[in-house]
């Protein structure tokens, strides 16, 4: 079945990386809960990219969207340290921080 967090170890660039966001988060005063919509939607995209590499010739693609779900938010009640790491794996340092920074809009909105 599907692993989202079946990704290689960060980098020590990419953990350098994910050091650095964790503290703009932190500043920023984000709580985990304003990052699950972008961990959510990391793991769907694992979802469908696993799916369209044809690896789950017997495993209905709703199930698999399903437990990418639901792992999802299993790493999402595993604090922020983890949603960002999470993040820099799928997404890039780059993308994660554009993550931050809109969680960060929408926070103090």
């Amino acid at each position: 079945m599907i692993d989202i967090e079946a990704s290689p170890q960060l980098t020590s660039e990419e953990t350098e990386a994910a050091a650095r966001l964790i503290a703009l988060a932190e500043a920023l005063g984000l709580e985990p809960l304003d990052l699950d919509e972008a961990v959510h939607d990391a793991a769907a995209r694992y979802a469908s990219d696993e799916s369209n590499t044809g690896s789950w010739d017997d495993v209905d693609s709703d199930a698999a969207y399903d437990e990418a779900g639901r792992q999802a938010a299993d790493l999402n009640n595993s604090g922020m340290d983890n949603q960002i790491r999470y993040l820099v794996a799928q997404c890039g340092a780059d993308r994660t921080e554009v993550h931050i920074r809109a969680a960060a809009g929408q926070h103090h909105a």
